[in-house]
């Protein structure tokens, strides 16, 4: 294997491993995001969350 091709493979390895890193976090935001907040208490006019997602933040 050429030291040229080894460079292209390490690129693409790593372009692979961001990608994958990224999709990953994304998807695990979504899937938090979208269930349901158990942990919130509507008592007052205002709901206060519990949980460190983004639905809870608004």
């Amino acid at each position: 294997m050429s030291i040229k091709t080894r460079k292209y493979l390490m690129i693409f390895t790593l372009c692979a491993a961001a990608t994958a890193l990224y999709g990953t976090a994304a998807y695990r935001v979504e899937q938090t995001r979208l269930q349901p907040n158990y942990a919130s208490s509507c008592n007052k006019d205002h709901c206060v969350g519990h949980m460190a997602s983004f639905s809870s933040l608004r």
